[in-house]
């Protein structure tokens, strides 16, 4: 992957140069663009990581990884539109309908670069269902966190299964598809793993970023659901606050008491056993896999 960013970095700037012809519309998708350019584009690293470990050797792998990173990216703008987080990102710059008409615009954009590369037409139209299948399934488990309407650990299981573990899983299966032309369900097994675990990790992460404002927004995540599952007596008030009969000014200022009662209730703790649990779970699948011991190795280090 040793010209990676350069050749996804291409395809992402010619798509969106070529498709998003308004130059009120083509700046800023641009700007967007250029903004999951500097993130490191792991969901596409994921995708040319599988086509090579799988045998294929086509170039033209980095338009695919390209298309996942549209995906994603389109299913990003909507997100922070709708959570109102990430305020200093490049669709949160711009006037939220012209970011809407950029995040479909990506979406459509994804399924397109696949449509046009120069792959056997059954892969394509293989990686393209799954590529649709996940984009809908996120759908559902965005609604469900939008709406705050996650009750227990299932449904937040469910929930990130749904809309952010999706996306990882599309990413490896994509660049199996496009090498081997098989949907290999083991490889869907521990790509679910990996993504689970690391958005356990992103959401316990960003529980007292205030940048990010999920405890503002009341967002339920396996930490806040063990917590209220066992709250002491004397910490009621975080059950109350969690259930609307609090403001957001009174979780601000006693964000030292809230952090001391998640590490005295173990939810923090917990959390990370959960991770491991995956993390373990996914090196276990990934060790069954019959492939060269390079590329084995590599997957394995994701979840380092």
């Amino acid at each position: 992957m040793e010209h990676f960013a350069e050749s996804v970095g291409r395809e992402i700037r010619e798509a969106v140069r070529d498709y998003f012809q308004v130059p009120s519309l083509q700046g800023p998708a641009l700007a967007c663009a250029e903004e999951k350019l500097r993130g490191g584009m792991p969901c596409g690293k994921l995708t040319v990581l599988h086509y090579h470990a799988f045998g294929g050797s086509d170039p033209a792998v980095y338009r695919a990884a390209a298309a996942v990173e549209l995906m994603i990216l389109g299913a990003d703008i909507i997100d922070d539109l709708q959570d109102r987080d990430d305020q200093d990102s490049a669709w949160n710059r711009i006037r939220p309908e012209v970011a809407l008409n950029i995040a479909v615009g990506m979406t459509i954009l994804s399924q397109q670069l696949l449509l046009t590369g120069s792959f056997p037409l059954e892969r394509v139209h293989l990686a393209v269902q799954f590529m649709n299948a996940r984009t809908l399934a996120a759908l559902n488990g965005q609604t469900t966190d939008l709406l705050n309407e996650i009750r227990d650990e299932e449904d937040y299981l469910a929930m990130i299964r749904e809309k952010s573990a999706g996306f990882v899983v599309a990413a490896c299966m994509i660049g199996t598809v496009l090498a081997t032309g098989e949907v290999k369900e083991e490889v869907a097994e521990y790509a679910e793993e990996l993504g689970m675990a690391e958005q356990i990790k992103n959401d316990a992460n960003d529980l007292l970023n205030r940048q990010k404002g999920d405890l503002l927004s009341r967002k339920r995540t396996l930490s806040t659901l063990f917590l209220l599952q066992y709250l002491p007596e004397n910490s009621r008030w975080i059950a109350d606050y969690f259930d609307g009969m609090l403001e957001p000014e009174e979780m601000i200022g006693r964000m030292d008491e809230f952090e001391r009662v998640l590490e005295e209730t173990g939810a923090y703790l917990y959390t990370s056993v959960m991770i491991r649990t995956r993390s373990y779970r996914f090196v276990e699948l990934v060790n069954k896999l019959d492939i060269d011991a390079y590329w084995k190795n590599r997957i394995l280090a994701l979840a380092e």
